[in-house]
C-alpha cells in the first residue's frame, strides 16, 4: 500500500509547553484524535516540522500528522 499525504484543517489544543492536536478534518471526514502516541521534531524538504503518532476515533492503525512550522500548514500520512 503506498502512503498519501493531503492538507487537512486541524484544532489544535495547546497545552502549557506543548502544541497537540484536537480534531483533523480531512477529505476522508473529521476524525478526533485520542491521544498523542509520539512527538518528535525534524525536517523535512529542507522545512521543520513537528510529527505526531495519533490514534485517532474509529481508526485501528495510528495516522501521522505534520505540523511544517514556516507555512502553518498541517498534513496528514495515512495508509
Amino acid at each position: 500500500m503506498k502512503m498519501v499525504r493531503e492538507v487537512v484543517d486541524t484544532m489544535v489544543l495547546f497545552e502549557k509547553s506543548s502544541v497537540n492536536p484536537l480534531v483533523v478534518t480531512c477529505s476522508r471526514g473529521t476524525f478526533r484524535v485520542n491521544r498523542v502516541i509520539k512527538m518528535w521534531k525534524e525536517r523535512r524538504s529542507l522545512r521543520e516540522c513537528f510529527i505526531y503518532l495519533c490514534q485517532v476515533e474509529g481508526r485501528e492503525n495510528p495516522v501521522e500528522l505534520r505540523w511544517d512550522i514556516e507555512s502553518n500548514k498541517w498534513f496528514i500520512e495515512k495508509l
